[in-house]
Order: C-alpha cells, then sequence, then structure tokens
C-alpha cells in the first residue's frame, strides 16, 4: 500500500475515510466447514443412507461454523440435493432453531434424537438427517449443506417444517448464510 504521504492529499483524504468507514476488524465472513475436508468431496459410504441397497450407515457430517453477525438468534441447516429426483431435487435434511451460541454438530447427530433444534421434514417425511442414495448409474449428486444465520429465537418456527416451508419463513430473518458442497455416486 503507498504511503498516505506520498498520495494525492485528495486521494489520502478518502483512504483514510474509507479505514475509518470500514474498520479491518469489521465482521469476519460467516464459513460452514466439514472438517478435514475440502469443498466439492465425495461423501464416504458412512455418511450414505442406511436404507437397503444403499450401502452406508446414514452418518451425518460433522459440520462447524463460526459465529454470525451479532444478531444472529439460531441457526438453521439444510441438506439438499438438486439432482435428487431427476432433477427435480431432494432434501436429506432440514434442521433449524439451533442456539446463537452453538458453532458445530458432532459427525453423526443428525440422524439421532436429541439434536440441539428443531427437527423439520425431509423428502423421505421423516425428521432427521438421510444419507445420499441416488440411483446406480447416475453420475455424482451435488449435496449442497447450507447454514442460515437468523434473527429468529430458536423456538420462533413450529417442529415439522419442509425446506420449501422454511425458507418461506425466514424470508426477511436471513442476516448471513454459507453453504459447503459434497458429492456422492453409486
Amino acid at each position: 500500500m503507498p504511503r498516505l504521504t506520498s498520495m494525492n492529499p485528495w486521494l489520502a483524504a478518502a483512504v483514510v475515510a474509507l479505514c475509518v468507514q470500514f474498520p479491518a476488524q469489521a465482521q469476519e465472513r460467516f464459513t460452514l466447514n466439514i472438517p478435514g475436508v475440502s469443498d466439492d468431496r465425495l461423501f464416504t459410504l458412512a455418511a450414505a443412507s442406511d436404507s437397503a441397497g444403499c450401502g452406508g450407515h446414514n452418518i451425518s457430517p460433522a459440520l462447524n461454523w463460526n459465529a454470525g453477525p451479532a444478531a444472529t438468534q439460531s441457526y438453521a441447516i439444510v441438506m439438499h440435493d438438486p439432482d435428487g429426483q431427476k432433477g427435480q431435487g431432494l432434501d436429506n435434511w432440514v434442521h433449524y432453531g439451533i442456539k446463537a451460541g452453538t458453532h458445530q454438530i458432532p459427525a453423526g447427530a443428525g440422524s439421532k434424537p436429541g439434536l440441539e433444534g428443531v427437527g423439520g421434514t425431509n423428502s423421505k417425511a421423516t425428521t432427521g438427517y438421510v444419507g445420499p442414495c441416488p440411483p446406480v448409474g447416475d453420475s455424482a449428486h451435488h449435496y449442497i449443506i447450507q447454514i442460515y444465520a437468523l434473527d429468529l429465537a430458536p423456538d420462533a418456527l413450529p417442529a415439522g417444517l419442509t425446506r420449501a416451508q422454511l425458507l418461506e419463513k425466514i424470508k426477511g430473518h436471513v442476516l448471513r448464510n454459507s453453504s459447503v458442497v459434497r458429492r456422492y455416486h453409486r
């Protein structure tokens, strides 16, 4: 960065004004991660559905994220397969009402009772995580895991919402969001 003393005085004043207006410690990025795995990698067999023929163990991935903006009261998580049902999409996981102080979910917690928050309804008409199970021979399906930082209290939404219903209810309440993508094929 050039020295302010060697800049045009008007330009130097503008740089100073911008630094005051947008300090370096401004909101850090809101980022969702699957620990130990880079984006767009294949799910392990453990994450796949344990339904007949799918071959997996239905273990939801571990997730962690940094704190959302100061006004965050809760988080919502959705795992969506846009390639599922012949391109019409399939929802593997809908979960919301996660308290603002929570920043991680351990592996396997999405398919067990007792996970903090409220279970929504997935495309299999159940609550909780349902692992990937694309048809044999399909190209790898993409699984978008998205987290939303919300200005809604953890108990603001009723249990059992589908992904579409959740997205409708949180309109105007999303402060930030982040996502990761995983793939899986059989």
